[in-house]
């Protein structure tokens, strides 16, 4: 009888539990859908720039160099031809890429045309997005701020990078 009144107290915790699990999933799956719409609404039609990228927490970034740097701010890893350039984002999930004075290496064309993505997931917003070489890369949305926004990246040695874009002039 004890066993049965046991069984019976844990199949109802375990619906409760399932239950409080589901509407809190919901709940945030709602969240992380309001804020990529935010972000979609933030960056379309608009011109960003990348100021500012850095670690959460001191990281050799260039692990194969021989040397051994314990660092958190990366600006100076930062291409500059990537600190020349100007993204103007697009409703249609299009993005031209400026280039300005500066070009990558072996493209010397001033607007490079690419795609961008946002949306959610069940770790949160996402933003597939650029890597150094304008190709696609997948990125978590850490902020948005009046005249920002930042992504994210898990990194080796258990960071994070970030990447900070702000409005272009």
């Amino acid at each position: 009888m004890l066993l049965n009144r046991f069984s019976l107290l844990t199949l109802i915790t375990g619906i409760s539990l399932a239950g409080c699990e589901k509407e809190m999933s919901l709940e945030l799956s709602q969240e992380y859908i309001k804020q990529a719409n935010d972000l979609k609404e933030f960056v379309e039609g608009r011109s960003f720039s990348l100021v500012d990228f850095y670690s959460n927490i001191p990281i050799d970034y260039i692990e194969n160099d021989g040397e051994v740097r314990e660092e958190t701010n990366l600006w100076t890893y930062v291409s500059p031809y990537l600190r020349d350039d100007q993204y103007i984002l697009y409703s249609n999930n299009t993005l031209d890429v400026v280039q300005n004075n500066l070009k990558i290496p072996g493209n010397t064309e001033d607007v490079l045309p690419r795609t961008y993505a946002i949306g959610t997931d069940q770790e949160g917003v996402f933003m597939r997005f650029l890597d150094y070489q304008y190709n696609p890369l997948t990125y978590r949305l850490h902020e948005i701020g009046q005249d920002h926004f930042i992504l994210a990246i898990s990194w080796n040695q258990g960071a994070t990078l970030y990447s900070r874009y702000e409005f272009a002039p």
